[in-house]
């Protein structure tokens, strides 16, 4: 092979590289806005379906189906979110042992993975939404 084929080659890996880490960093930062948006509409949501007495009662029912929507519309992103990140992190993880970067180390530590905890979360705050969709009385 000729050296400036084999010189663009070793180019296009750098770049695919750098194209890489910043598609990895932004789905990383896109999922903490996400759960930013996640809060507010919830806040919105819950505000119209445990009101008392500022909404028409079918209003409150609707705002109760609603915030289940919300929650698995909002986990089904970050699922897709994460999905994303994780294929970044393993190309990532390719394209330095292929240009010979030092590999970074990842280690676990003591915290579970970032997915976990997401779905974690989705999951405290599905259940804690049915109870209070069942067990907070709407106002007639």
């Amino acid at each position: 092979m000729p050296k400036e084929q084999v010189a663009r080659s070793q180019e296009s890996l750098r770049h695919e590289y750098t194209e890489c880490a910043l598609n990895f960093h932004q789905h990383t930062n896109l999922r903490f806005v996400v759960f930013s948006i996640f809060f507010a509409v919830m806040g919105g949501v819950g505000f119209v379906a445990f009101s008392k007495g500022q909404f028409h009662p079918n209003a409150a029912v609707m705002g109760r189906i609603a915030g289940v929507l919300v929650i698995a519309l909002f986990w089904l992103y970050i699922e897709r979110l994460s999905e994303q990140v994780n294929y970044y992190t393993k190309l990532r993880a390719e394209l330095e042992q292929t240009l010979g970067y030092t590999i970074r180390q990842s280690g676990r530590g003591i915290f579970p993975r970032m997915q976990t905890t997401w779905r974690l979360f989705f999951v405290l705050v599905a259940l804690l939404w049915l109870y209070g969709a069942f067990a907070v009385p709407i106002e007639r």
